[in-house]
């Protein structure tokens, strides 16, 4: 952030002498040499007269580029718990502008909904917080259980508010105009195998097997080792749970350093209640995956000691949690960091 640079170029495009800038911001000529040369910066009071001064924005004294401003918003949604309306409003008014510039498009499209989606996580939070306080005063009012639902994006009993038709069906047409879109198969066969429309996730998992010209049975590729994933997930909603574990198990012995294996072993051993084969499972996953390694496995791990009651196994496991984000994210602040933490304080009581 070159101030000193700026400054000379905003004052000579002005035409003003450094007598006459300093004259009309009532400071001394020596202070602002010593802008100019890089010696000191002005005293933040100071800025928005500068500002005012040149007829710029404060962001365009320092000369901030497309580039920072993006990287302040993507921290903004990484870290901040909380986003005030100011923020709020800098950050989608940049984006917005970036968009009708036709300038990083693919980026500012990636940042809007994920700044959205943490300002709702941020509204979710609060009304979690007065849905529990209405709770605690009126117990048996459904709407207040409703609302804790909604809040915490709960599980819904209804078939109509808990089947993802409009998803299901948005990927169904997005795939028709994109048919050779991997990923969005992909989304499209977890949401089927998810709510049971497991003819269709199985016609889905084959054109994912011919769109990536390998053979399920080829446990040597990535495509055809997840291709096999999705394989054993239809077995195990068919209700052939112990046929689909004694096929994650073969796959763990023919993939023993693939930590996606290890993890969908883990999450299967996990919703079967067998837990400590899942442990197992997950901690296999940290010890085989390259860094910067993904926290799933740890959170799992944590999870399962609070299911269980094993306040050793969730502390143990939302330390290596953190400890993942420092050493191999360099994250060391942040809403990540804070849920953690929140989870340590809670177990010492």
């Amino acid at each position: 952030m070159n101030f000193a640079k700026k400054c000379r170029e905003l004052r000579m495009k002005k035409a003003a002498t450094q007598e006459q800038m300093a004259a009309a911001l009532n400071i001394s000529s020596q202070a602002v040499s010593k802008w100019e040369t890089g010696l000191t910066l002005p005293d933040i009071t100071l800025l928005p007269e500068i500002s005012v001064y040149f007829g710029v924005t404060i962001d365009e004294l320092f000369d901030i580029t497309d580039e920072k401003h993006l990287a302040r918003i993507q921290n903004m949604v990484s870290l901040q718990e909380t986003i005030d309306e100011n923020d709020l409003e800098y950050a989608q008014n940049f984006l917005l502008s970036q968009l009708a510039q036709q300038r990083n498009e693919e980026y500012c499209l990636q940042l809007l909904p994920a700044l959205y989606n943490r300002k709702a996580g941020e509204y979710r939070r609060k009304a979690e917080y007065y849905a529990k306080e209405a709770l605690e005063r009126f117990p048996e009012n459904h709407n207040n259980h409703a609302n804790l639902n909604e809040a915490q994006q709960g599980f819904i009993g209804d078939w109509n508010l808990d089947n993802q038709a409009e998803r299901i069906l948005y990927y169904k047409e997005f795939l028709e105009k994109h048919p050779d879109s991997g990923a969005a198969l992909q989304w499209y066969i977890e949401e089927l195998i998810h709510v049971g429309r497991l003819e269709e996730a199985e016609e889905a998992i084959e054109r994912l097997e011919n769109l990536t010209e390998k053979c399920c049975e080829d446990v040597e590729s990535e495509d055809g080792c997840r291709i096999e994933l999705y394989r054993i997930k239809l077995l195990w909603g068919r209700g052939k749970q112990e046929k689909a574990l004694a096929r994650m198990e073969e796959l763990t012995k023919a993939r023993p350093q693939d930590w996606l294996v290890w993890n969908s072993a883990g999450d299967m051993y996990a919703r079967a209640c067998r837990y400590q084969e899942a442990v197992a499972c997950y901690e296999k996953c940290m010890e085989v995956q390259e860094a910067p390694r993904y926290t799933d496995a740890a959170m799992a791990i944590a999870q399962i000691g609070e299911i269980a009651g094993d306040t050793a196994l969730s502390t143990k496991a939302w330390n290596t949690y953190v400890r993942i984000l420092k050493e191999d994210w360099g994250i060391t602040e942040g809403v990540q960091v804070e849920y953690a933490e929140k989870k340590l304080r809670e177990s010492e009581y």
